[in-house]
Formats: structure tokens, C-alpha cells, sequence
């Protein structure tokens, strides 16, 4: 190009000029052109000359490794940037809302200590350069939780409370814990209790003189040394009728004697670790509340021993029965129930919770007369050894349980779970969730069983783990129920050998586990089903609350 444009600029050469006329015009623009963009790029040239040649600012740094919180301290490094004189970082625990602490320092690497436990920060570094005026942006470094307390302390738990009192309980490791401090929730100190040899040996001290429905703080120490903490709430007091038969000992019969002539709406309260037989039919006409009654001593629940069962008074109209941190148990499988009616009423509530029940041939059935229970709830029980009338059976034409709901319960060893083939009527619903489930039916028995009468709130079973079926060898039909029925089935999971008939019955969707329930549970047979195999997709998200990891 430059030699087209000598030879158009050159008069001496005519005979070149007259030939080369059309490159002429297009190279004297494209001169044009050159000229202001050599200009330009001059420019340029002279103004960066004129600022020295450096950035505007210093680049951010950028985290190196990953962020480290081995206990209440955090550590980061990042990235060295050239120019940088000084690095200032900031910690917070609102996205930088505010400011936890900031500091200044000339290496690449950061300690914050004495952070407060079991806390979500985050944190950020700038770099700084000789003019501050071309320090960098903050970069961000990540965020990062500190861990837990180490504490030794057990966990708290509903049964560890009454509503004066708590039990703080622990487990002895290194120094000998000497005392215990009880503070509100503002660190307001209410009292500084010492333990004694007795107190350390049996690695638990009762704080009594508590306000009811109240939550304190309980801190644990070995002289100064703070070994852990948590938060105890006692619970509300008991409003209403409440008899208490705790002082009663030596009495077996009392809770059917006392059932007889308390009034309606009563809380009956039982000894922890005593037992109670119910030897002949005890007819209900009344609402009751049997629990166990508070004893932070004694951790076993009062016991129910039935050689007979319950009954509904004829006639009888009752909002609600309860059974409350109870276990209830009896002599044989073959003839034995909690609830066997044959008269007629009309029930409001029966609720099981909290509780245990084991060795009946069924929970409750509903055998005969009119009676009509509207809602039949089990929530947060264990039950085990259940022959043919399973949880609940509605075995007549004439009775209904109109609403029924299990959750948060482990049932194992049941020949029979829900049947209400002969309920003509129906039932408006049907609940099954976070439940664990294994020895589960046997032979031709369906899971839950309407025949073809409907649900028509519809059937809801989720959450849930089916493991091995009853007896081995058999195969499980989930539910059955007329056509109008919506089955709902989201997040269940079964196991290997759970053996399923076909998918006539089948839940739907669910979740098939690639192996048997022996490897999924720690002990299922003796009934611990704590989740072992941390591959489990539902380890955190199905079966019995009480297992998750």
C-alpha cells in the first residue's frame, strides 16, 4: 500500500500516475484513514505514558484452597497480588450487613478465633496498594459455618422437663464436671447449682424451683472450663381435672377402678416404670387422658397390661380419648385388643401417642354396633407384633372411622395395618406419613384395604420406608380402594425384599432401594432401624423421624 501511494504522489512519474488513477482515489482515503488512526493509537500511547503505564486499581484476590473451620476459630488464605502493600479483611455474618471484626495485615493468610459456635460467616479481602486510591474492590473469600459445641452433654428431650423442673444430663469425659449454671435467655444468671460425687456418678443433676413454660439456658462446667450448653424448656402445667394415681403403689387395678368414677375430661396420671392391668372389659363413657405422669428419676413409661381390652359405653357420647406416653402390651396375639367395640357411640378423637404397643391381635377394632369414631390419629409410636386385625380394622357395615392418620410412628411384625373392607360408608381420609415400615403384612393381606369402597378426601401415604415383608416369601398389594379414590404416593421408599404383588396395587410412584432392609437399618429385626447406609437417597427425608440421619 505504501508504495501505491508513492507512486500517485510522484509527479515525476506521469506514466504510473495516469495508469494507476483508480488506486489513486482509493488509497488517498484509505490515507486518510492511517493517518487518524496512527494519530489515535499515538494518543494513546501518550496519555497512558502520562499516567505512569499502571492499572487504575489493584486486582481483587481471590480465595486460595478453601475456607477451614475446625472449631470456633476460621482460617483463609487467597491469592498474592502484585503491588499490594497491605490486605485488609472483613468477617460478618449478614452478607456484610454489618461488620463482625476487620483487620489489616501483610501476609496472604487469616486466623479469626474465639468465634461463636455452630454460626454462619462470611468473609471478604481487599487488596491495598501505596495509593489508596487504587486499592482494589473487596473480593470475596466464601462462607463458612463453625461446628457444633463440643459439649458432652446428651441431648434434651420432651421427657426431660415437667413444668418446675429439669434434667441436665451428660457423659463423663476428661476433667470431672463440677457445676451448673442457669441462665435466661438474656444470660440473666437465675442460679449456680454445685454437683456432688453422687450427682457426677450418676452423670445427671434434676434443676427443680423452675417457672412452668419457660426456656433457660444450661451450662455445664469443670471448674471454669465450659464443657457445654443448651436450652431447657420446661413444660405448661396440667389445666383441668387431674387425678393422680402416682402415689398409689401395689394396686394394679387402680386405673380401671379410678376410669370408673372420675369425671368426664379428666387427666389420669400413671407412675413411671409401674404397671397397670386391665382385666376385664373397662366400658368408656367419657372423655380421659391416660398418661405417664412427669418423674425426671425414672425414664421407663407406666405400663398398660391387658388381659382384657377397652369398650365404648352404649350410647355413649365422648369427645376424645388419649393415650399419652404409655406402653401398652398383653398376654397373647390371639384374642387380645386395646379397643374392641360392640357398642354403639359416637367418638370425636381416639389419639395414641408418644406410646408403644406390642402383642395384640389388633389395636382397635370396631366390631359391631353404630359407632362412629371421626378421627382415629397415631402419632410418634412404636408398634410391634400385631397379628390379623392390624392397626385398625372397621369390621361391620354399621361402624365407621371416618378420618385416619398415622405419622411419625415405626410399626414392624404387623400381619395387618389398615382395613376397612366392610365400611360401606367409606371414609372422608386417610394419612400415612413419615412412617418406617418392615415385617410388614403377610400372605395375600393388603397394606391398606377399602375394598371397593372409596376415600373421598383421598388416600395420602408419604414419606415412608417399606422394608421386608412378614414371613418372607410373600408378596405385598399396597391399597385397594373403590375407583373414585385419589392415592397420593409422593417420596416413599421400599427395599429390595419388599415384595410386591404387581403394580395393580402398587403405591405410585415410589422408590425402589437396590438392597435388602438388613443393609439399610442397623438392627431391624430386634427393631432398631437407625439408617446405616449414608448412600441412602431418604436418609434425611422419609421414614420414622426418630431414624433420619
Amino acid at each position: 500500500m505504501l508504495f501505491t501511494i508513492r507512486a500517485c504522489m510522484d509527479i515525476n512519474h506521469q506514466k504510473l500516475l495516469k495508469v494507476n488513477t483508480n488506486n489513486c482515489k482509493i488509497n488517498q482515503y484509505t490515507l486518510v484513514v492511517l493517518f487518524a488512526t496512527v494519530f489515535m493509537f499515538t494518543a494513546c500511547i501518550k496519555d497512558k505514558e502520562a499516567e505512569g503505564g499502571a492499572p487504575d486499581r489493584l486486582f481483587r484476590p481471590t480465595i486460595k484452597g478453601s475456607l477451614k473451620a475446625d472449631g470456633n476459630y476460621i482460617n483463609a488464605t487467597w491469592q498474592k497480588i502484585a503491588d499490594a502493600v497491605t490486605y485488609t479483611v472483613q468477617l460478618s455474618r449478614d452478607t456484610f450487613k454489618t461488620i463482625d471484626r476487620t483487620v489489616t495485615l501483610d501476609t496472604t493468610a487469616v486466623l479469626f478465633d474465639n468465634l461463636l459456635w455452630d454460626k454462619l460467616y462470611q468473609l471478604q479481602v481487599r487488596a491495598n496498594a501505596s495509593d489508596s486510591t487504587k486499592n482494589s474492590k473487596f473480593g470475596s473469600l466464601g462462607a463458612i459455618k463453625t461446628p457444633k459445641f463440643p459439649s458432652i452433654l446428651k441431648p434434651f428431650t420432651v421427657s426431660d422437663a415437667t413444668d418446675e423442673a429439669v434434667k441436665i444430663s451428660w457423659t463423663s469425659s476428661g476433667a470431672t464436671v463440677t457445676s451448673v449454671k442457669v441462665l435466661k435467655l438474656d444470660s440473666t444468671l437465675v442460679k449456680n447449682v454445685p454437683l456432688t460425687q453422687t450427682d457426677v456418678t450418676n452423670e445427671y443433676k434434676i434443676i427443680t424451683g423452675l417457672a412452668s413454660s419457660t426456656p433457660y439456658i444450661l451450662q455445664l462446667f469443670s471448674g471454669t472450663t465450659l464443657r457445654g450448653y443448651d436450652t431447657y424448656t420446661t413444660k405448661a402445667p396440667l389445666s383441668g381435672t387431674v387425678i393422680d394415681l402416682r402415689n398409689i403403689e401395689g394396686r394394679p387395678s387402680i386405673l380401671a377402678d379410678t376410669i370408673a368414677v372420675i369425671p368426664s375430661g379428666s387427666t389420669v396420671l400413671l407412675k413411671r416404670g409401674q404397671t397397670y392391668n386391665i382385666a376385664g372389659a373397662v366400658s368408656l363413657s367419657k372423655s380421659v387422658s391416660i398418661r405417664s405422669g412427669d418423674d425426671l428419676s425414672v425414664s421407663s413409661q407406666a405400663a398398660i397390661y391387658f388381659t382384657s381390652n377397652f369398650n365404648f359405653a352404649a350410647g355413649a357420647v365422648i369427645d376424645s380419648i388419649e393415650f399419652n406416653d404409655v406402653r401398652m402390651y398383653s398376654d397373647n396375639y390371639g384374642s387380645r385388643y386395646i379397643f374392641n367395640t360392640t357398642n354403639s357411640a359416637t367418638v370425636g378423637k381416639m389419639k395414641f401417642t408418644n406410646s408403644k404397643m406390642e402383642i395384640f391381635r389388633g389395636i382397635t377394632r370396631l366390631q359391631s354396633g353404630t359407632a362412629t369414631v371421626s378421627n382415629f390419629i397415631i402419632d410418634n409410636c412404636v408398634i410391634d407384633s400385631i397379628a390379623g386385625y392390624g392397626i385398625i380394622t372397621v369390621d361391620n357395615t354399621t361402624v365407621k372411622a371416618d378420618n385416619i392418620s398415622v405419622t411419625n410412628s415405626t410399626i414392624y411384625k404387623a400381619e395387618k395395618f389398615i382395613t376397612s373392607s366392610k365400611q360401606a360408608a367409606g371414609s372422608s381420609s386417610v394419612v400415612v406419613s413419615n412412617c418406617t415400615f418392615n415385617e410388614i403384612i403377610i400372605g395375600s393381606n393388603i397394606l391398606i384395604d377399602y375394598g371397593s369402597f372409596n376415600v373421598t378426601g383421598g388416600i395420602l401415604v408419604s414419606n415412608c420406608i417399606f422394608g421386608t415383608v412378614k414371613g418372607g416369601g410373600t408378596t405385598i398389594r399396597d391399597v385397594r380402594a373403590g375407583t373414585s379414590t385419589t392415592i397420593n404416593a409422593p417420596n416413599n421408599y421400599r427395599t429390595s425384599d419388599y415384595v410386591s404383588a404387581g403394580a395393580a396395587n402398587d403405591l405410585t410412584p415410589v422408590n425402589t432401594y437396590p438392597k435388602p432392609s438388613t443393609q439399610l437399618w442397623q438392627d431391624p429385626l430386634n427393631g432398631n432401624f437407625k439408617i446405616i447406609d449414608l448412600a441412602f437417597p431418604g436418609k434425611s427425608s422419609a421414614g420414622d423421624l426418630e431414624w433420619r440421619q
